[in-house]
C-alpha cells in the first residue's frame, strides 16, 4: 500500500512539472515567434523586483487566473501551508513514518497549484472558444463595413466565460469613454489574463489605426482558434477513450478477481488436505 501510494504522488508531482516546463516552452516560443523584445536592463530589474516581492507577483498571478477558489495571496499561502501541515501530521501518525508523511506534506503543499494548473487549462480553453466566436463576429461586422466602435459594443453577448464576458465588456466601455484610445483599452485586456492568444487578438487590434484593413489578420487568427479548438476535442475524446478503457480494464479484472478466488481457495484448501 505504500509503495503504490509513493508512486501515484511521484507520478501526480511529475505530471505536474512536465506541464509546467511545456507552458513554459510554449509561451517562450511565442514571444520569439512575435518578436517581444524587452530591454535587457529593463527586463533585470523587474525581475529582480519580482522576485523580491513575490506576494504582488503572485497576487497578479491569481487574479489573472480570476482567483481560483476564491483565493488571494495570503490566503493562498495559508492553505497551502494548512494542507502540508495536515498531511505530514497525519501521514507520520497513521503510517508510522516520517518520510512517508513528508510526501504526503509536500503533495498537500503543491495540491492547490495542480488544482490551479487545472483550472487554468480548462478556463483558458473556454476563452480561446469565446474568442474564436468573437473574432469571427468582428471579422464579418467590419466586412460589411461597421465601424470598429459598434463592432466592440456587443461582443461580451458572444462571451460564455463569465470573467472573459465582463473583460469585453469592460473593454468596449473603456474604449468608447477613452475617445476610442485603442492602446489604452489593450492594455487593460492584456493585463486580466495570461493567454497567448488574446495577446495575438490585441496585437492585431493594434493595428487599426495603422492598417485600414484588419480583417485579413482577423481571419488568420480565427482559423488558428479553430485549428486549436478542434485539437482540443481530439484531445477530449482521446481522455475519454482512455478513461473508458481503464475502467473497462479494472471492472474486468473485478470480475476475474470475484470468480476465480472461490476456486483459488478451494484448490488451495484441496491441497492443505491431501498433503496434511
Amino acid at each position: 500500500m505504500l509503495e503504490k501510494s509513493l508512486l501515484v504522488l511521484i507520478f501526480v508531482l511529475s505530471y505536474y512539472a512536465v506541464v509546467c516546463f511545456n507552458i513554459k516552452r510554449r509561451s517562450d516560443k511565442y514571444k520569439k515567434k512575435n518578436n517581444m523584445i524587452v530591454s535587457t536592463k529593463d527586463y533585470s530589474f523587474n525581475d529582480f523586483f519580482q522576485k523580491i516581492n513575490f506576494l504582488n507577483s503572485k497576487d497578479a498571478f491569481l487574479s489573472k487566473q480570476g482567483y481560483p477558489l476564491n483565493l488571494n495571496v495570503y490566503s493562498y499561502y495559508m492553505l497551502k501551508t494548512l494542507l502540508a501541515l495536515l498531511l505530514l501530521v497525519g501521514g507520520t501518525i497513521n503510517y508510522e513514518s516520517t518520510i512517508f508523511g513528508i510526501m504526503l506534506g509536500a503533495f498537500g503543499y503543491f495540491s492547490i497549484d495542480i488544482y490551479i494548473l487545472i483550472n487554468k487549462k480548462t478556463r483558458d480553453g473556454e476563452i480561446c472558444v469565446d474568442l474564436m466566436n468573437v473574432v469571427n463576429s468582428i471579422s464579418l461586422e467590419l466586412s460589411a463595413d461597421v465601424t470598429l466602435k459598434e463592432t466592440l459594443r456587443r461582443q461580451f453577448e458572444n462571451c460564455k466565460n463569465k470573467d472573459f464576458r465582463r473583460a469585453m465588456l469592460e473593454f468596449s466601455t473603456q474604449y468608447e469613454l477613452s475617445e476610442l484610445n485603442m492602446d489604452k483599452s489593450l492594455e487593460a485586456l492584456e493585463s486580466k489574463f495570461d493567454i497567448q492568444e488574446l495577446d495575438m487578438f490585441c496585437n492585431a487590434l493594434r493595428e487599426y489605426s495603422s492598417v485600414s484593413n484588419i480583417v485579413e489578420i482577423l481571419e488568420n487568427l480565427a482559423s488558428m482558434l479553430k485549428l486549436k479548438y478542434i485539437e482540443k476535442i481530439k484531445e477530449g475524446t482521446r481522455n475519454k477513450v482512455i478513461y473508458i478503457t481503464f475502467g473497462v480494464i479494472v471492472a474486468l479484472g473485478n470480475i476475474i478477481a470475484l470468480t476465480f478466488y472461490p476456486i483459488m481457495i478451494s484448490i488451495g484448501e484441496g491441497f492443505n488436505n491431501i498433503f496434511s
